[in-house]
């Protein structure tokens, strides 16, 4: 059955402070056991423990806007920040705010592993997976959007070449295309994780349709000045048969004391403010 809710967030001193810590989390994240590196003789050499390293990686992993830093706000397409915030909000969403039988399990997060630190990630937002019997699985192809525009949809829910709409429904159209995506997704996963996600991608190729299903995930970041909940959706919802049998889930998450910028202005002096300490 297709979602479609809008929840308020108010921005408060736990909030900034909780995503900002998940933030440096995800930036900090290894493939590799800190724990395990501190059993090496070479590094014990050192005389530093393991924590003194997260601390460096965290640091030099976590980037510096130079704009913000002279008081400025970045361009939307090289605001690293907001759309991160934007991802963050996403995948919170998908993993733990979620009624505990609809969640899904995203084992490798854009944050942690894109390619570039001060640039957004490209592809998909969010890849998800849940088990629902022995022999199905669900997946979760996450878009998330920022917008602070007054348009009603906003551009970047169904006129943008790169819109929610745009992106999904290729999704929907051409399964080679979201092949490829799992497929590179795969590689970078634990054996347990690539497992469920290789079963699906499986399913794709071989058209095995009664094995797999499909939620196609979205979330728009907006604000009180410019939410509309009653149209918000856009083309994901007046033409949500155009994605069944697979489902759509699109989330409004919408600030309801700050603005986008104060939001992510206030997102970024705290993780600042955090691995500086």
């Amino acid at each position: 059955m297709h979602k479609f809710e809008k929840i308020d967030i108010p921005v408060t001193d736990s909030f900034v402070k909780k995503f900002a810590e998940k933030y440096l989390e995800q930036r900090s994240k290894a493939q590799f056991d800190y724990k395990s590196i501190s059993e090496q003789t070479l590094f014990n050499n050192l005389g530093f423990g393991t924590d003194v390293l997260k601390k460096i990686i965290e640091k030099n992993a976590t980037p510096i806007d130079k704009e913000r830093e002279q008081g400025l706000t970045p361009s939307v397409l090289n605001d690293i920040y907001r759309s991160d915030l934007g991802e963050l909000l996403m995948t919170y969403y998908f993993e733990e705010k979620l009624p505990k039988g609809e969640r899904f399990i995203i084992p490798l997060k854009n944050i942690t592993f894109r390619e570039r630190a001060e640039f957004p990630g490209r592809g998909l937002d969010a890849i998800g997976y849940k088990k629902i019997a022995d022999d199905k699985i669900e997946i979760l192809l996450g878009e998330a959007k920022v917008s602070k525009d007054k348009k009603t949809p906003p551009p970047v829910v169904d006129t943008n070449e790169d819109s929610i709409f745009n992106t999904q429904i290729k999704h929907k159209n051409e399964t080679p295309v979201v092949i490829q995506r799992l497929s590179d997704y795969a590689r970078r996963l634990n054996t347990k994780d690539a497992a469920l996600i290789g079963f699906a991608i499986i399913c794709l190729e071989h058209n095995f349709n009664d094995k797999l299903r499909v939620t196609y995930g979205c979330t728009l970041i907006r604000d009180l000045s410019c939410v509309n909940d009653s149209s918000d959706y856009g083309k994901m919802k007046s033409q949500k048969s155009d994605f069944e049998p697979g489902k759509v889930n699109f989330s409004i998450l919408s600030f309801s004391d700050k603005s986008i910028d104060e939001a992510v202005n206030l997102f970024y002096s705290k993780v600042q403010e955090l691995i500086s300490k």
